[in-house]
């Protein structure tokens, strides 16, 4: 149904509308102007004949050049799909191939693993504390300074993720729009 409405309220469209309006109204002043001059009745009735099978020409002629607007339409925002979606595989390439978006991969990966190695060392301290009900406090102080400095490796690498995330993020910028 909006394809009906699109056609109908298209430049063409009117074209051929306002070719058909104007056609009747030629005709209308050719019957007054007719009137009064003396014409024979068959070369007005050829006349005729010719405009309205002209007339009833019109729609089929809309409708032609409605698919071919249609149709080069179409064409155009494929084609606009296709060089868009080529630039942004593009784009994104380049993006993942950059240095500093590899440095980054490297550092969140160091990252994540110095992170399960600290929960680790944090539930292996509070077990060993939990058993070792001799000596409890020097354990404790051990398996605590153990977590501390697995939690300051940890920070650090996270500090690290994040300085290599601002550069991959400026450089991967750079790459885009070119």
């Amino acid at each position: 149904m909006s394809v009906v409405k699109n056609v109908t309220t298209s430049k063409p469209f009117y074209v051929v509308a306002g070719a058909g309006d104007l056609a009747v109204k030629s005709l209308r002043d050719a019957s007054e102007r007719l009137a009064a001059l003396r014409v024979e009745r068959r070369d007005i009735e050829t006349t005729v004949a010719s405009l309205q099978a002209e007339t009833k020409a019109l729609p089929a002629k809309a409708q032609t050049v409605a698919v071919t607007l249609v149709a080069d339409v179409a064409g155009a925002v494929g084609t606009g799909y296709d060089e868009l979606l080529g630039r942004g595989r593009s784009v994104v390439t380049r993006i993942r191939r950059q240095q500093a978006t590899q440095d980054l991969k490297q550092q969140a990966t160091t990252t994540v693993r110095r992170s399960k190695a600290t929960a680790t060392t944090a539930k292996d301290s509070a077990a060993s504390t939990r058993t070792a009900v001799k000596g409890a406090t020097t354990t404790a102080k051990k398996r605590a300074a153990a977590t501390k400095t697995s939690a300051k490796s940890t920070a650090t690498s996270a500090r690290k993720t994040a300085k290599k995330a601002s550069k991959a993020t400026s450089a991967g910028a750079s790459k885009v729009g070119k």
